[in-house]
């Protein structure tokens, strides 16, 4: 199977468009799956409804129409908050519904490392049940610094010991979380714990660091492309090209949507940049 046969775009890329426009430019990209993204304070205001079975159909039926899938949820919160274990049973009962089988999450502050790994001891049986699979992604702030290198992430997956519970790595994460460490390297590391990928490259400025197409930030993503080709896991295209993030690393949400225009041609040289690296 082809690397782009397992590829996936993420939507937040599109925050701030409507569902119908995004996965029509999707599906014109030749990309066959989509990871919708439902991430605390990155793509605007959640509600239990946008969690319910009617949007779960609603959502089947919009990947229907143009001929797309789904295999991954994006639904990052904080897992330490005080409702988080029937907020995140609320994720995974929602993944169920679309027939999706992972949810990506970063974690939590390190100051609650304890709690996240004793409410995933409780989530992780949860999700086995329905089928499903939480993948824990390393932080790319502050706010999500209990995973921040691949190590952490491993470790968390030892405390806890359930096969439903995997990493999801971002090397694209590492850059403004662990700017010491080598993106590539932390990949490498995570890999053969990984259930699922994000790939994001990354422009460091002096006050911040923003999101570029792939091959355009400082990322050594041809070793991460050529692993993900030896393995069959699927991986998505995160890029929330509406946000940036100072450089202490917490996150600004833009006023404005990015256009369309630019959102395409973004993804374009990015799902180009992939070929290029598996054709070699």
């Amino acid at each position: 199977m082809s690397i782009t046969e397992r590829l996936a775009i993420n939507t937040a890329i599109f925050d701030g468009h409507d569902l119908k426009t995004s996965l029509k430019t999707i599906s014109k990209l030749g990309v066959q799956y989509v990871e919708f993204a439902f991430n605390q304070g990155y793509v605007g205001q959640l509600d239990s409804d946008m969690f319910s079975k009617n949007h779960a159909q609603y959502l089947l039926t919009l990947l229907e129409k143009e001929s797309l899938q789904s295999n991954a949820l994006g639904c990052t919160m904080n897992l330490a908050a005080p409702n988080a274990i029937a907020e995140f049973k609320m994720r995974i009962d929602f993944a169920n519904h679309l027939g999706v089988r992972f949810l990506n999450t970063c974690t939590g502050p390190i100051a609650d490392r304890q709690v996240i790994v004793d409410n995933l001891k409780i989530l992780a049986p949860y999700a086995e049940d329905l089928g499903c699979v939480i993948c824990i992604e390393n932080g790319g702030d502050l706010n999500f610094n209990a995973f921040a290198t691949a190590h952490d992430g491993i470790r968390i997956l030892q405390e806890v010991g359930h096969p439903a519970l995997a990493l999801n790595f971002d090397p694209g994460n590492s850059v403004s979380l662990v700017p010491n460490l080598s993106p590539s390297e932390e990949a490498k590391i995570a890999m053969p714990f990984c259930r699922h990928f994000h790939v994001k490259d990354v422009q460091v400025h002096d006050d911040k660091f923003t999101f570029p197409a792939l091959g355009d930030g400082i990322v050594n993503f041809t070793p991460i492309i050529e692993s993900l080709a030896m393995r069959k896991m699927p991986f998505s295209i995160e890029k929330p090209l509406r946000m940036y993030r100072r450089k202490d690393s917490f996150p600004i949400r833009g006023r404005s949507p990015e256009s369309i225009q630019i959102i395409a041609d973004t993804l374009e040289q990015s799902v180009s940049f992939i070929k290029n690296i598996e054709n070699q």
